[in-house]
């Protein structure tokens, strides 16, 4: 049997020392690009791969990162994860899941509890009410989709993807646009509210109509979207053409509510999501959203955990959304 290749074989072979060869296996920036390329030219050549079990022991840590959501049960945050754990997975780490079923007390015990794992850092999608985060440990934190000061932030433009999908409606021709927003104390809510407005406000305005009276707010799942579209849809006064839900669970709510009261989707009344949860391309008739960048955010956050520069705690990493043009939107009648 051929002799397993070590590290003293590789700092021979690229003449350098085992330090050296150690740093670059382990991502230190210490070392310059030629030595870095030398040194993984000979591990190539070598074929050596590091023992993990020894790496995680000098570095008092398992190869694990840890990833806090704030609920299961959302389609998005599932995807997320996904996501989160494939690219974890390509870097040759485990990912411990835990949801902090969006209360602050249980996000901070369960990052604990992660620390005391010896994880090498956390990907955290802060709770609504989160206004910082406990990390007595000094754990390496990126913050996922919602912003929260003091930490590096990855997340798609919720802004601009919700411009971007009432911008559709008004394309096709539509002026009475509402919008079912998120909850008033979500980060995501407001922006997705805020790129709906930057569109609408004035145009609502001009029509006679209070931008107020056709916004309702409700939670991001179907239920919530369900009950928003009963009051949005009453029979009485003037009913909307067309509907931006900040949700993909939202928008399918609406359709359950339409269908309900015998309301043509998209003949009589168009609708548009936002996320691309995966159910959304299959209910009938299939939702038009503003689809976030999943997996370029999961790359993002997990490249940021386990890279060796140290962190930017004013940093933002903003990736664009994409329409997902489907069923739910035509000309209004």
């Amino acid at each position: 049997m051929k002799p397993r290749t070590t590290i003293r074989d590789v700092a021979r072979k690229a003449g350098v020392s085992v330090g050296t060869v150690s740093r670059v296996v382990n991502g230190h920036p210490s070392v310059t690009e030629a030595k870095k390329r030398i040194v993984n030219e000979v591990i190539a050549e070598l074929g050596f791969r590091p023992d993990a079990a020894a790496q995680s022991l000098r570095r008092g840590t398992n190869r694990t990162l840890g990833v806090v959501i704030p609920d299961l049960r959302n389609p998005f945050f599932a995807d997320l994860m996904q996501h989160l754990e494939l690219r974890a997975k390509e870097r040759g780490y485990s990912v411990l899941f835990a949801s902090s079923d969006e209360q602050v007390d249980s996000e901070a015990a369960l990052i604990a509890n992660l620390a005391r794992s010896k994880v090498e850092g956390v990907v955290v999608v802060p709770s609504n009410r989160a206004t910082s985060i406990a990390n007595p440990d000094g754990l390496r934190l990126v913050v996922v989709d919602r912003r929260l000061a003091g930490h590096p932030f990855v997340a798609a433009d919720h802004r601009a993807g919700a411009r971007m999908a009432t911008e559709h409606l008004v394309s096709l021709g539509h002026r009475r646009i509402a919008c079912i927003s998120g909850p008033e104390n979500s980060f995501v809510a407001r922006e997705r509210l805020a790129g709906f407005m930057d569109v609408m406000a004035s145009r609502l305005a001009e029509a006679g109509l209070d931008p107020a009276a056709w916004i309702v707010s409700a939670p991001f799942n179907y239920e919530g979207g369900r009950e928003a579209a009963k009051t949005l849809l009453a029979e009485d006064g003037l009913r909307p053409t067309a509907v931006f839900a900040c949700s993909d669970q939202q928008a399918i709510g609406v359709l359950r509510a339409a269908f309900d009261r015998r309301i043509a989707i998209p003949g009589e009344l168009s609708v548009v999501g936002f996320d691309g949860i995966l159910i959304s391309d299959l209910v009938v008739p299939r939702v038009t959203t503003a689809v976030q960048p999943v997996a370029a955010i999961a790359k993002c956050a997990i490249d940021l955990l386990i890279g060796g520069e140290p962190l930017d705690a004013d940093a933002s990493y903003i990736f664009p959304c994409v329409m997902a043009l489907r069923e739910t939107c035509a000309s209004p009648s």
